[in-house]
């Protein structure tokens, strides 16, 4: 999903090399996606869902909802991070935002179907597994840790990094070379370590993903597929520091093989003035 600078937004085919269809966003900014869902802000600044190819509109609620025991928030400028999820066939739908000091995440808050406002989620500088079904009171969702949080560093640190989810279940941090764009780390939770929470180190790496694919952008990874031109073993990538939102780095779309380590860029794309991408995986 291509978003080029001058507004609206386009389907690239990666394996055919070419735009598929244009989509008729003419003024808002696709901030996360999920299936056939994007997660759009508008120069008003609303905040809305809308399927890309139904244009089923479903508005969400505004920022200034947020109700936070640890941080306040204040509008400041147009840099949102945020995460969404949608069930395909019950269009459930949970979005995430990250609010920041200096680039280090202080504040998470989410919404679910049928809330009014958004529910603090504290955060403690580790990997957590949540649970977000919990029901609804007053407005507002509740959530449960399903696992005791976890550390998971790797001995490097001039890197990205990115935390994602395969389909198991298995967490994996993935870190990539923002410098030289050369590279992509992949780790697994290591499970022989005794106290994690006293060590530097806490990660396996691997040079495998079971024969999946790891897109990225929506932090999951998939099953490969020829018929979509879906890579095992690949990490399909846009941005550094995406989390971030750091803007002293371009876009980087690409694919990394991780057998081979071997990198595939689309140089089509260059003529093409974005101000965004992100890799789009419709649902059924």
């Amino acid at each position: 999903m291509l978003s080029p600078k001058v507004g609206g937004c386009m389907l690239y085919n990666p394996k055919e090399r070419k735009i598929e269809r244009n989509l008729l966003f003419p003024g808002p900014r696709v901030l996360a996606n999920s299936g056939n869902w994007c997660l759009l802000l508008d120069s008003a600044s609303n905040l809305f869902i809308v399927d890309v190819f139904s244009k089923e509109t479903i508005p969400l609620p505004s920022l200034e909802s947020i109700r936070s025991t640890t941080c306040s928030i204040k509008r400041v400028g147009d840099v949102v991070r945020g995460l969404l999820w949608v069930d395909e066939g019950r269009k459930d739908y949970v979005v995430v935002w990250f609010f920041d000091r200096e680039y280090n995440h202080d504040c998470l808050s989410f919404c679910k179907k049928g809330n009014t406002h958004y529910t603090d989620i504290p955060l403690r500088r580790f990997v957590r597994v949540l649970d977000l079904s919990g029901g609804h009171e007053q407005g507002s969702s509740s959530f449960k840790e399903t696992t005791r949080p976890f550390p998971m560093l790797s001995c490097y640190e001039s890197c990205d990094s990115s935390i994602a989810v395969t389909t198991s279940g298995e967490v994996l941090l993935v870190e990539s070379d923002p410098w030289n764009r050369t590279w992509f780390r992949v780790y697994k939770k290591n499970p022989d370590l005794k106290n994690p929470d006293s060590s530097c180190h806490t990660v396996l790496e691997v040079d495998s993903l079971g024969g999946e694919a790891l897109l990225l952008d929506l932090g999951f990874t998939v099953p490969a597929n020829d018929t979509l031109g879906i890579e095992p073993d690949s990490i399909y990538f846009t941005r550094h520091y995406r989390p971030s939102q750091w803007r002293g780095r371009d876009l980087d779309i690409c694919v990394y093989n991780l057998a081979s380590k071997s990198l595939k860029r689309f140089s089509d794309l260059d003529v093409i003035n974005l101000m965004d991408a992100r890799w789009f995986l419709p649902g059924n």
